[in-house]
């Protein structure tokens, strides 16, 4: 009996973890994508309790678009279930200087979309200075999405 529970713990130790690819606080909930392996798990609801999980890998279930703009750009990862979409999305564009005496600020907005269909139901805004979503090898393998869905555009 105690080879089995050593033998248990060191493939437990071996497992891989996943990976944090976005976090964020969205008032009193969290919103989280994973990597694991070649897949990517999405997470919304109570930390350590989702209201909703749902995983997708490069053959299907989430899709990527990123639009590059002169010192910013939008990121989203769309994870599909049915008729419902769930989109991970973040806008970030660089200070600028307008004028000798005015300078526009840096701006960094994080969130998810639910959509049914191409109803927009709810923005679910992330918490500030929480959520950023940085491209990982793995978005390079996935569908693109055409759409590419932002809060200015749903």
């Amino acid at each position: 009996m105690t080879i089995s529970l050593i033998l248990s713990a060191i493939l437990a130790s071996n497992a891989p973890t996943p990976q944090a690819v976005f976090n964020c606080r969205a008032g009193s909930k969290r919103v989280a994508v994973n990597l694991l392996a070649d897949r990517l798990t999405y997470r919304f609801g109570p930390p350590g309790r989702p209201d909703i999980s749902l995983t997708g890998d490069p053959q299907g279930g989430v899709f990527y678009h990123r639009t590059m703009y002169n010192r910013g750009e939008d990121q989203t990862l769309r994870f599909v279930q049915g008729p419902w979409s769930y989109i991970v999305f973040n806008r970030w564009q660089a200070p600028q200087q307008l004028s000798s005496e005015r300078v526009e600020p840096e701006y960094n907005v994080s969130g998810v979309l639910v959509m049914k269909g191409d109803q927009l139901v709810r923005r679910i805004d992330c918490n500030k200075g929480s959520g950023n979503l940085i491209e990982w090898p793995i978005f390079k393998r996935l569908k693109q999405d055409e759409e590419n869905l932002t809060p200015d555009d749903a």
